[in-house]
């Protein structure tokens, strides 16, 4: 009964597709059957088979195919019912085959046999048929399908969302499962906490961006699926860093992208971040519209709402759009007065940048607005901000009356900009913001607020200016103060162009190198054609053979007549050309300063020394030094470059070696030699400049050089002219020169040299002499508490002796054991040897004890 319902029961109907979007003539096929999810159980829909375009269309059945089938599988299930009847019967049933096939009398005999069986064996009564348990289960099964049925029509739509929701959620915990063990998933978990323990390693940034980008293409629906605060991790090391600012906008817009494909809000930090990051990639205007864009999503915070509103003036002002800038930042101060008006500098620079009178009154009222609203507050970096960004946008002569604010500011009050003004309108009383507008700057004229004071008139004023700026290396804007002073009337010097050359140099660009050379040999031809007309004036001067970049925009002023080139001119030309290794310019250079008429400095001299010196050039060095110095008194820099060439010298490690170098103590003569003839304030100057690292450096090549006389005669007399005494670092070099005097084979190579200090038997050395230097001092402080003191209670004067004394000691002990003398030849010897380092008038200390030869 139920089976024959559930044959008729058809829970799905069949659809076809019109003839106006079907694809062109094809053999015929039937559709599969479709379940419609609308339309009534009585709805009827009709199929059509088209041979042709524009033949006939013959309807069809599309369930034919199935009616056969059906009918076959109905043939098949009515075949089974009777055998299964059969099988239920027996094969020893009165109508079964068998017993039909046995002769007419067996078959009473068998009938009758079977009949007695039943008898003598009655079946149970509680045991149910083969065909009531097969019905009554196959009923069940049935109904619960059928009932299945009408309750998913009846409740489709619920039905099929819980199931989708139902089936998101496994899908997702599967590929999240499976997501995790991916190997790119675990490269990111690895490279998200490797950026963690150290958020300052920027490769560790780098590839924490990499793995999140290989994740999102390999792993299908990584961003649906990956933890919850993957995306903030990723964001927050991308938005630090050393990234410039076109990739850090790619990668931020890339993560605003993610971010909303999975529908994860941002929040108001990072939606200004990113508008930030636009911005400063140079996309103003779709910074603007995503500004714009997220005003709904803010939170209400008042900070936040601040810093959005604030990153608008910023983005309007950058835009070329002040006025609107200048609206919202008014607005913006006139709701809360605790607000900072700095907001209006950008304004300001906006109002520069554009052309006309009428923009450049815009910018003064701005300009004394803000002067008014933050008075005593304003500081140096205010009017540093506001000058350089309108000397860049070419107002210079407004920005030069800002620095003169700047100048003015709590020491000439009257010539500031505000009491200007408050004077041309007779106002009196405190200026009020709210007072100053357009007009009445229009009425007061520009020029009377741009005038300067008759005593910032010159060259030394503007110098100041540039200073400042190239010190801030804003070394562009201090060109154009040189290109001021030209149309002032102000003729600049050799040494403000000097530094702007200087400061364009140390830029490193390819375009403010080619400026800085230009302006230089520009100003080496001047200076070579004013040598020329005074000592040679019926010659022609030459010409410099010098080639430039051709596409670089020059400053207007390099267009003008420049001052004379100067021996820190080419020292400026030379340190640029030695530190690029430029030979050929050098020597280029070097001629065209005997063409100039100008003789080189110490200065001069030094940069060729340490060009050589770069080159470990030893013989160059040194014989550059001795024809330079017969005309240019050498100074302490001279010393230093010949002493660090020392240290390659003396050190029988290194290749780099000239035997016409003089040794450790001639050095150490000529530069007393050389301090000897100072005159005494120069003496002073030189005691005072000498460093601490020169000291440690003589005494190095001392030890390098093995001579143990020598050095003990450089720390007395080095203690007794300049200040110094030995420290650790000078007990350590000590040391390591002392241990290297053991017995090393005469044809060791030089590369094997530096490796010996490795080896177990210098540890070994290094560690007797340090024990002997922990005696010596263990013995002199011994001796200090006999006298009742202790070595805490000297003072630095008398520790520095102390330490000399025990160095001292150490190195007559050395003497005594390596050179067999006993005290007294030491003192000989040590008196030969400062005779011939010119300082025999040095105390040298006490010499040694009877038993303290004996301690090594």
């Amino acid at each position: 009964m139920l089976r024959q319902a559930i044959k008729g029961a058809r829970w799905c109907q069949h659809v076809a597709r019109s003839s106006a979007t079907r694809a062109p003539r094809r053999a015929f096929s039937a559709a599969p059957p479709r379940r419609l999810d609308f339309g009534g159980p009585n709805d009827k829909v009709n199929f059509y088979e088209q041979e042709t375009p524009k033949g006939k269309r013959q309807p069809v059945d599309p369930e034919a195919e199935d009616n056969l089938e059906r009918e076959d599988v109905a043939k098949q299930l009515a075949q089974l019912d009777d055998e299964l009847k059969v099988l239920e019967d027996g094969p020893f049933a009165p109508n079964s085959p068998f017993i039909q096939s046995l002769p007419e009398e067996d078959r009473k005999i068998a009938l009758e046999a079977l009949r007695k069986f039943d008898e003598e064996n009655p079946p149970a009564e509680d045991e149910p048929s083969l065909a009531e348990v097969f019905d009554n289960e196959l009923e069940d099964m049935l109904r619960e399908e059928f009932e299945g049925l009408a309750t998913e029509e009846e409740n489709w739509e619920d039905g099929v969302k819980s199931r989708k929701r139902l089936a998101a959620k496994k899908a997702a915990a599967a590929k999240r499962a499976g997501a995790e063990s991916h190997p790119y998933a675990i490269k990111l978990n690895n490279a998200l906490r490797q950026f963690q323990e150290k958020e300052s390693d920027e490769r560790a940034r780098q590839e924490l961006w990499k793995w999140y980008r290989r994740c999102k293409q390999t792993i299908p629906g990584f961003l649906s699926i990956m933890p919850t605060g993957t995306l903030d991790a990723v964001w927050n090391a991308q938005a630090t860093g050393e990234a410039d600012a076109a990739l850090r906008s790619t990668h931020m817009q890339t993560l605003v992208q993610d971010a909303a494909s999975i529908g994860q809000g941002l929040s108001t930090p990072q939606i200004l971040f990113f508008i930030v990051c636009l911005h400063d990639a140079s996309a103003t205007s779709l910074a603007l519209e995503q500004w714009e864009a997220y005003q709904a999503e803010l939170s209400q915070k008042k900070q936040d709402l601040e810093e959005y509103w604030k990153l608008g003036v910023r983005l309007f002002a950058a835009d070329e759009n002040p006025q609107r800038a200048q609206d919202i930042a008014l607005a913006f101060l006139a709701n809360d007065k605790t607000r900072q008006p700095r907001v209006l500098i950008p304004i300001i620079i906006a109002w520069g940048k554009l052309s006309g009178k009428e923009a450049e009154v815009k910018a003064w009222a701005l300009y004394l607005q803000l002067k008014t609203l933050l008075g005593s507050e304003m500081t140096m970096e205010d009017y540093d901000q506001i000058s350089i960004g309108l000397l860049a946008a070419g107002r210079l002569d407004t920005a030069v009356a800002i620095f003169k604010d700047m100048m003015v500011t709590g020491q000439d009050p009257a010539n500031d900009s505000t009491a200007l003004y408050k004077s041309a309108l007779g106002l009196a009383g405190s200026l009020q913001a709210s007072s100053i507008n357009e007009n009445a700057v229009n009425k007061v004229s520009l020029s009377v607020l741009k005038v300067l004071p008759r005593r910032f008139e010159n060259r030394f004023f503007y110098a100041s200016w540039m200073k400042k700026l190239i010190g801030m290396g804003e070394v562009d804007s201090a060109a154009l103060v040189i290109e001021l002073m030209y149309e002032r009337g102000v003729k600049p010097d050799s040494k403000h162009l000097n530094g702007i050359i200087a400061g364009w140099l140390r830029d490193g660009t390819t375009a403010a190198r080619d400026k800085a050379e230009r302006l230089a040999w520009s100003m080496v031809q001047h200076r070579i054609d004013a040598a020329w007309k005074r000592f040679q004036p019926a010659a022609i001067s030459p010409r410099l053979q010098v080639t430039h970049e051709p596409e670089v925009c020059l400053p207007r002023f390099m267009q003008r007549e420049v001052p004379p080139a100067t021996i820190e001119t080419f020292s400026i030309l030379l340190l640029h050309y030695t530190r690029r290794g430029d030979d050929d310019m050098v020597k280029y250079l070097i001629k065209c300063l005997g063409d100039a008429q100008i003789k080189p400095n110490s200065y001069f001299m030094n940069h060729l020394l340490y060009a050589e010196l770069r080159k470990q050039d030893v013989r160059s060095l040194w014989s550059k030094f001795q024809n330079m110095s017969a005309a240019i008194r050498p100074d302490l820099e001279t010393y230093a470059c010949l002493w660090d060439c020392g240290k390659l010298q003396y050190d029988r490690g290194r290749t780099a070696f000239d035997i016409g170098f003089p040794s450790a103590r001639q050095l150490y003569a000529s530069m007393l030699s050389w301090y000897s003839q100072l005159p005494p304030s120069t003496q002073k100057a030189t005691r005072e400049q000498m460093p601490k690292e020169l000291y440690d450096q003589i005494i190095r090549c001392f030890c390098l050089s093995k001579d143990v006389s020598g050095t003990l005669v450089a720390i007395h007399s080095m203690r007794s002219i300049f200040g110094f005494a030995p420290d650790d670092t000078t007990a350590r070099l000590i040391v390591l020169q002392v241990a290297r005097l053991a017995a090393v084979p005469a044809d060791t190579p030089k590369r094997r040299l530096r490796r010996l200090s490795s080896t177990p038997r210098s540890k070994e050395n290094i560690g007797q002499v340090s024990r002997l230097l922990e005696l010596l001092g263990d013995r002199k402080a011994e001796s200090l508490r006999v006298q009742g003191l202790t070595v805490d209670q000297l003072d630095p004067e008398e520790m520095k002796q102390y330490q000399m004394e025990i160095m001292g000691s150490m190195l007559r002990i050395v003497l005594s054991r390596t050179d067999g003398l006993d005290p007294a030849q030491i003192e000989d010897k040590l008196e030969t040897v400062a005779k011939e380092m010119t300082v025999e008038q040095i105390d040298l200390g006490s010499p040694l004890g009877m038993y303290d030869s004996k301690l090594l």
